[in-house]
């Protein structure tokens, strides 16, 4: 991993409104047929209880490159489907990341008007300036981090096709 500078950024907000119905969001977060089509690709696995397992699983392209077979894991604290999921959230990506232990992750969406929904994720990357620096999109070579993955969400689910096409 490159070295970088950290920020001062504890909670990391991002806002996206989305042409599509609360529910329809929730399915491209939460179900791994949907979740693995945008961002970077990889399927996210939620067990929606509390207390259940979420994993983030490297594609075939990662493990390649030398990612583990899951790059992220964490903890389902609270689903209300489909307004709200809490989670803890920790990258495996370097051993660096991984020992800083995990952040809380909250999404939540709110139907505004009938097919309009606006997702707000919120990132306590609190103690984690490794996690916050990913997250943020300052590791360059690790992407555009929340902003990337949620611009690639919106565009799938108003366009049918990603950012990549």
């Amino acid at each position: 991993m490159t070295s970088t500078t950290t920020t001062a950024t504890t909670v990391h907000v991002n806002r996206v409104y989305i042409k599509a119905t609360a529910q329809a969001v929730w399915d491209a977060i939460t179900d791994p047929a949907w979740n693995g089509r945008y961002g970077y690709g990889s399927p996210g696995e939620y067990d929606l209880r509390p207390g259940g397992a979420y994993r983030g699983v490297a594609t075939k392209e990662m493990i390649d490159l030398g990612s583990p077979e899951v790059i992220i894991e964490g903890e389902v604290l609270e689903s209300d489907p489909p307004r709200r999921l809490v989670q803890t959230w920790r990258a495996l990506f370097y051993p660096e990341i991984a020992a800083e232990g995990f952040t809380r992750l909250t999404w939540e969406l709110t139907e505004t008007q009938p097919g309009i929904t606006v997702l707000t994720v919120t990132h306590d990357l609190t103690d984690a300036p490794l996690s916050a620096a990913l997250v943020t999109g300052e590791v360059l070579e690790a992407g555009g981090g929340w902003s990337f993955i949620l611009s690639d969400l919106k565009t799938l689910l108003e366009t049918g096709t990603t950012l990549a096409g």
